[in-house]
């Protein structure tokens, strides 16, 4: 197709570029819907901040439950890349329909787990009991559309890890749209509150799913998607779930991590966890070029190594690494000296937006950490290895943060301590990564090995 990109042939840069800039912008469009959806409910929801504090609160909860599975989809997504490097037809076949297959089962367990576990998970993390009911109600319902995010996600992966990046772009423009309009109608007509968001949220994503499945059983050639042959592949599996499963740990330290922080920050009340969930949404826009970095070095590592193409592997890391690096750091000093208007976009109580910027303070003038750790961290697992990166992030991110909290925090009782265990994590966990990279890049470099890392079937 005319839309995919030849990720082991041409120019490394201008394909970077043109892959990732999809993927900005799909993320930033959905965060544009997300952000819409959180002005509606500061702006129009009968009761105000609370509304949005429930809502904010639950983050950390539904990010902990989602990553494991999200981290196996980027397994996916780097055996997709291999096998399209390789020429394994077979193996791309059956990393489709295994992924696929993952998806239908995991959104089905998060489903029945999501709704629960939450009002036992939200009293865990020290929620206020006067947003409770409401934080409760909002989780429940939002693990309904779960299903639905797993079969978008997994669909988007392979899209990707066959060079194309444009169809998930269209159709989560399409479901943002449905997303924003529908909330409009619920929130604002219907008075429906925060369930009105989580439903909204639900039937969009539905869609997302409906339209990225009918372009995978509209593919040419091995990857197409026919749904009879959905199920587990054994050694596709086992190399999907090796790769994926230790980085969906990895993102699990960090939300085991950051639930631990936010039951901190709840304990300052509920005009601090608004502020702060203003401020974890202008985090998450910053966090878009980033992620479009990782999405890029999993693919563009992935399909050359396959194709052993080495010497494009390390010029990837590196093109990405400048990008994601260069990229967080103008932008998030940018939004730090604008912090002020852009938090006023989601609430505009004076209260709220000053606890935002203590937020922005300390992290956006360090979110070039987060540029580096990602690229890192994504080249590592391109390559084949991802037990390292999972282990350097239980020690060097959860373990420090946990202890942080627990050991220095009450020493130092102010969110500006708290918050600064969130560089310094990002710091350490990306030396330690940056290590391991280095040299594995050089030995494939110099010594051209697999040792056995190799899963495809080269033509």
């Amino acid at each position: 197709m005319g839309s995919r990109i030849d990720m082991c042939n041409g120019p490394l840069a201008g394909n970077i570029v043109r892959f990732a800039i999809p993927v900005v912008l799909g993320d930033l469009l959905q965060l544009t819907f997300d952000a819409a959806d959180m002005a509606v409910i500061g702006n129009w929801s009968v009761h105000g901040h609370s509304s949005m504090a429930a809502i904010g609160t639950t983050n950390s909860i539904t990010n902990l439950l989602l990553t494991l599975v999200l981290g196996i989809a980027g397994g996916a997504n780097v055996v997709a890349a291999q096998c399209h490097g390789a020429g394994d037809r077979r193996g791309v076949r059956q990393t489709v329909h295994t992924a696929i297959a993952i998806a239908l089962f995991s959104g089905a367990v998060l489903l029945a787990l999501g709704v629960l576990t939450a009002r036992p998970l939200l009293r865990a993390i020290l929620v206020p009991e006067e947003i409770l009911d409401s934080a409760s109600l909002y989780l429940q319902l939002r693990f309904v559309g779960i299903p639905f995010l797993m079969i978008f996600t997994f669909g988007c992966v392979l899209l990707r890890a066959a060079g194309d990046t444009r169809r998930p772009l269209c159709y989560l423009t399409v479901a943002g749209v449905v997303n924003v309009l529908l909330n409009l109608l619920f929130v604002i007509v219907f008075k429906w509150d925060v369930a009105g968001v989580a439903l909204a949220t639900a039937a969009s994503k539905g869609l997302a799913a409906a339209l990225v499945l009918r372009a995978l059983a509209g593919e040419c050639g091995p990857g197409r998607l026919i749904f009879r042959r959905i199920k587990f592949y054994a050694p596709v599996l086992k190399r999907i779930l090796w790769l994926g499963i230790p980085s969906g740990l990895q993102s699990s330290c960090y939300w085991i991590a950051n639930v631990i922080i936010q039951a901190a920050i709840n304990t300052f009340g509920a005009l601090t966890i608004a502020g702060n969930t203003a401020g974890v949404m202008l985090e998450a826009i910053l966090h878009t070029v980033t992620f479009a970095m990782y999405q890029s070095v999993l693919s563009f590592t992935g399909q050359n190594y396959g194709a052993r193409k080495y010497d494009r592997v390390a010029r990837s890391i590196l093109i990405c690494l400048f990008i994601g690096m260069a990229s967080s750091l103008v932008m998030g000093w940018g939004a730090y000296f604008c912090g002020r208007p852009l938090l006023g976009l989601f609430n505009r109580d004076p209260g709220v937006i000053e606890q935002g910027m203590i937020r922005l303070q300390i992290i956006f003038t360090t979110y070039f950490l987060v540029g580096a750790l990602d690229v890192v961290g994504g080249g590592l697992r391109g390559v084949g290895r991802s037990v390292a990166p999972a282990v350097v992030s239980l020690i060097g991110v959860c373990g420090f943060r946990i202890w942080w909290v627990l050991g220095v925090l009450p020493h130092f009782n102010s969110l500006k301590w708290l918050y600064i265990t969130y560089p310094i994590s990002w710091g350490i966990a990306s030396l330690c990564n940056g290590a391991m990279l280095f040299v594995v890049c050089r030995r494939l470099l110099r010594r051209g090995e697999d040792r056995g890392y190799g899963f495809c079937k080269r033509a």
